[in-house]
């Protein structure tokens, strides 16, 4: 006899249009397979004679790449799978991750907060409430959730939902929090539960992170978090939001994250949210003073030897051992951008609201707009992942915004830059869905775009760049 078995780690899942598939349990990741190689490790099931089975040649390498792999194991005998390790199929779309605001209280008060959470306009659901929202994320396959708020660890039944998300075998993948909670003891209780999360903590620059943040001791609050989380051997990494006041404390800032341990940044200008307009006390950048600023510290970080992963929000990402990436330089000029999704981001990940509303993200909530998405309690997760008008946008294609936006459909960039941020059109733009991304036409018209790369080639070429031996190297781009 010929039998093999799906290793212990491992189980078979499938989604509407992702019906192929197999989930490495020990970390959710999830791998695409073919149709012959999933009608093998169907086959693999410890108790199926695989010597009666005619294999094509696909079947056979694929046989030898998963054993040696380690996804499947031969047995002497007879050894059925676990339960969970058999197929399932979710009669949803796949969603890679849910990015989950379970309150919208906070105990800061953020002069730019999308949802005014010192006054939690958005609340919170009930307990019961919240634990259905995670149930209902298991019936749809979902294998991981980020936690934010408001502030996640305001909730007082904060462990209670991470254990059901545990009983659920989901992935907690990070955390977003201000730091002023995030203690030893909370540590102690996510090691005790084996989980390893990453923390993403806000952090707007030297000496100005408690004026942002409307509590004194903020910025010392978040410096201690970071260092405890680099002691405890948990990743970091930091949110920045820039405005005037704090623009000029950036690499200084940078440098300081750097040596408590912080592994990736992004800095991005504050969005106008009605409570940034009102609060600013004069900070509130143009798009035009937030894109000289960022064209002048460019070489400042590579004439740092590119010390972190930056990300310099709608403008670039700069990596430490890779070449740079223009964020506005979405696609290639052809026409092949027509069937590309409008927000690629949005087809892998979705946002619930902390009133339990389905958004592509969480920009979108400080949008009128969002209101024309739905709340999982009138409609049920399953149908927002299946037929809602949250479907009908993430399955949105260049193509229709073209068909919907005439001043895009002309533009001489359109298929360049796609139509831009939805999220932008709404909050800084046209104000409507299919709408003009005003920053993108800003980047692309007045030739931003070109002096981005420049920048970052006459760095490279001035300052070299890194090598994995800790001298430098020429050009990467």
């Amino acid at each position: 006899r010929m039998l093999y078995r799906l290793n212990l780690n491992y189980a078979l899942r499938g989604w509407e249009k992702m019906a192929w598939t197999v989930v490495d349990q020990r970390r959710n990741q999830v791998k695409k397979l073919s149709s012959e190689e999933f009608q093998l490790l169907l086959l693999c099931d410890g108790e199926t004679d695989l010597g009666n089975i005619d294999f094509t040649n696909e079947m056979k390498r694929a046989l030898k790449k998963f054993e040696t792999d380690h996804l499947i194991e031969k047995c002497e005998y007879k050894k059925p799978l676990n339960f969970d390790q058999y197929y399932r199929y979710y009669d949803n779309r796949y969603v890679q991750t849910v990015f989950w605001s379970i309150t919208g209280k906070c105990n800061y008060r953020c002069r730019h907060c999308y949802m005014d959470a010192p006054d939690a306009a958005l609340g919170e659901v009930s307990t019961a409430e919240a634990l259905d929202f995670i149930d209902q994320m298991a019936e749809c396959g979902v294998l991981q959730v980020d936690i934010t708020g408001g502030e996640p660890f305001v909730r007082k039944d904060f462990w209670q939902l991470v254990d059901r998300m545990i009983y659920h075998k989901m992935t907690i993948g990070m955390v977003y929090t201000n730091g002023w909670l995030l203690t030893d003891k909370v540590l102690d209780e996510f090691e005790r539960r084996n989980l390893y999360p990453e923390f993403s903590i806000s952090f707007d620059g030297i000496g100005w992170h408690d004026w942002m943040r409307g509590v004194p001791g903020a910025e010392e609050a978040a410096i201690r978090a970071l260092q405890l989380c680099k002691k405890r051997g948990f990743s970091t990494n930091v949110e920045i939001c820039l405005h005037r006041g704090n623009l000029g404390a950036l690499m200084q800032t940078v440098e300081a994250l750097c040596s408590v341990g912080v592994q990736a940044i992004k800095a991005s200008y504050v969005v106008s949210t009605p409570l940034w307009s009102h609060n600013s006390d004069g900070n509130m950048l143009s798009d035009q003073e937030y894109f000289e600023a960022m064209l002048r510290f460019i070489p400042e970080f590579y004439k740092a030897g590119r010390p972190v992963e930056l990300i310099l929000g709608n403008i670039i990402c700069l990596h430490r051992d890779k070449p740079y990436q223009v964020v506005a330089e979405r696609y290639d000029g052809t026409q092949k951008c027509l069937d590309d999704h409008l927000c690629g981001a949005a087809r892998w990940a979705c946002y619930i609201t902390p009133e339990g509303r389905l958004l592509p993200c969480m920009p979108m909530t400080s949008s009128p707009a969002q209101k024309l998405f739905p709340r999982i309690q009138d409609i049920g997760l399953k149908q927002g992942l299946r037929d809602s008008f949250y479907m009908q946008f993430v399955d949105g294609r260049v193509k229709n915004l073209l068909e919907a936006n005439a001043e895009c459909n002309a533009c001489a960039y359109r298929y360049k830059c796609g139509g831009g941020c939805r999220a932008n059109a709404l909050i800084e733009g046209d104000q409507k869905l299919m709408g003009c991304d005003r920053n993108m036409c800003m980047l692309w018209k007045e030739g931003y775009v070109e002096r981005i790369r420049k920048a970052a080639d006459d760095a490279i070429a001035k300052y070299g760049v890194p090598s994995k031996k800790g001298g430098s190297s020429e050009v990467d781009t």
